[in-house]
């Protein structure tokens, strides 16, 4: 058995972040200050306009008062903007297990992405800043959904490199700092934010990189919808489908070749269902193995 997955492409240095042996883009906003003892992440949402280096600009402005350690673009391109030793204003008024003031004891995380958005009689999707999107362009995929925190609402579903990049970084930060906790911004701050929307994975990425996993199996998540299927093969065998950020345990992987052309396939556990899905679903630990 050969471990053909590759290890996490970031690493922490000098509390900045690199990939390989070069460091990220670090564009130091203004906004962040000292006296900082991380215990945790807070994962958020940019709530604002799409375009690469939009948010990253804000958190430039002393004008926004507010930045993050990280920004995550769509394509899953990641700025540094504060340093790991370091405080970033992301949580504002806030409270985690009766602790005040989050900002003091959790790096700040942001994601590019609408936030809750209304459809409109022509079929576009807007946000709180009037501008129009549409499902199924430019790779937009959106989703109504509601529960108590967030309220009802349309939102833009994060790319699988979004998701990719967050749980690498999530990862790094909890390797190099020994963080305790994950959480959303509308966890510490209740009533007054709705980030991450309800479509992000937060529980499968808090089971993944915190909960205990079974000695045999490896615990995984689903980078988009997929298909369970009976054996390695896109013919008709489908035993059901799965949803985006779904946690599974991979039992075993391989090569097949369904199309001609050798794929990874992994069998997986999720619930009380055992099938088999294609390796470019999920986004596999290093840890799992080809058999």
């Amino acid at each position: 058995m050969i471990n053909q997955f590759p290890t996490n492409p970031f690493s922490i240095r000098n509390h900045r972040l690199f990939t390989g042996n070069e460091p990220v883009p670090f564009l130091r906003s203004p906004n962040q200050s000292g006296d900082f003892a991380p215990r945790g992440i807070i994962i958020h949402d940019t709530a604002g306009r799409l375009d690469k280096g939009n948010a990253v600009g804000w958190f430039l402005s002393s004008e926004a008062r507010a930045s993050a350690h990280l920004v995550v673009e769509r394509d899953g391109s990641v700025t540094q903007q504060v340093g790991f030793e370091r405080r970033a204003w992301h949580a504002g008024k806030s409270s985690y297990q009766g602790q005040r003031d989050v900002n003091v004891f959790a790096f700040g995380i942001e994601m590019v992405n609408l936030g809750k958005c209304s459809k409109q009689r022509d079929g576009s999707f807007q946000p709180w800043f009037k501008g129009s999107y549409w499902d199924g362009t430019d790779g937009f995929s959106f989703s109504f959904a509601a529960s108590r925190a967030h309220g009802k609402g349309w939102w833009l579903d994060y790319s699988s490199a979004q998701i990719r990049t967050v749980t690498h970084l999530c990862a790094a930060l909890i390797g190099k700092y020994d963080l305790s906790f994950i959480a959303g911004h509308w966890e510490i701050s209740p009533g007054r934010k709705i980030d991450p929307n309800p479509l992000f994975p937060l529980d499968a990425l808090r089971t993944r990189l915190l909960g205990a996993e079974r000695e045999d199996e490896v615990s995984s998540i689903l980078l988009a919808d997929a298909n369970l299927r009976r054996w390695p093969s896109y013919h008709d065998n489908v035993i059901a489908v799965l949803a985006k950020g779904t946690p599974v345990e991979i039992i075993r992987s391989g090569h097949y070749k369904p199309l001609g052309q050798s794929e990874i396939w992994h069998l997986v556990e999720a619930g009380d269902q055992q099938g088999w899905i294609s390796g470019t679903l999920i986004e596999a630990p290093c840890s799992a193995t080809l058999h």
